[in-house]
């Protein structure tokens, strides 16, 4: 039987894009992404967001990096990522997440800069990705 793991989320960025290199070169960008829920609580107040980290890998991580900032409009399409790890304190939690496969801009570009759309084809992640090269709360494990 087939199978299928793909989602697309439109949302603004929460933070500035992170950019660092794999021990092996290979560029890495994530960056936070605030999903808007619909509808009311019981009580009338709104929902609140649904925060998503989002990795971009390769060329998509470049683009994304120069030109995504924080409260960009973007729409995000890739594979969902649920993975455990354990917190600060040593509590274990789940980290959701999507490794992007395309992120287009629909926001309007910053003064001098042109609207970008990028595409890249999904990788794989890595096993363990060295800790050194982005210090997270939780590493990318498969």
């Amino acid at each position: 039987m087939s199978s299928l793991n793909q989602c697309s989320f439109i949302g603004r960025l929460g933070r500035d894009p992170d950019l660092v290199y794999t021990p092996e070169g290979k560029p890495l960008a994530r960056f936070s992404l605030a999903v808007d829920s619909e509808g009311k609580t019981a009580t009338g107040e709104k929902y609140p967001p649904l925060w998503l980290t989002i990795t971009c890998w390769d060329r998509l991580a470049e683009v994304v990096y120069k030109y995504a900032r924080k409260g960009s409009l973007v729409f995000v399409q890739g594979r969902l990522q649920v993975r455990p790890y354990l917190d600060r304190t040593g509590v274990e939690r789940t980290a959701v997440g999507i490794s992007a496969s395309t992120v287009k801009f629909l926001s309007s570009p910053r003064a001098g800069e042109t609207s970008t759309e990028a595409h890249a084809a999904g990788e794989d992640l890595p096993d363990v990705l060295d800790p050194d090269a982005y210090p997270q709360e939780f590493s990318e494990i498969r």
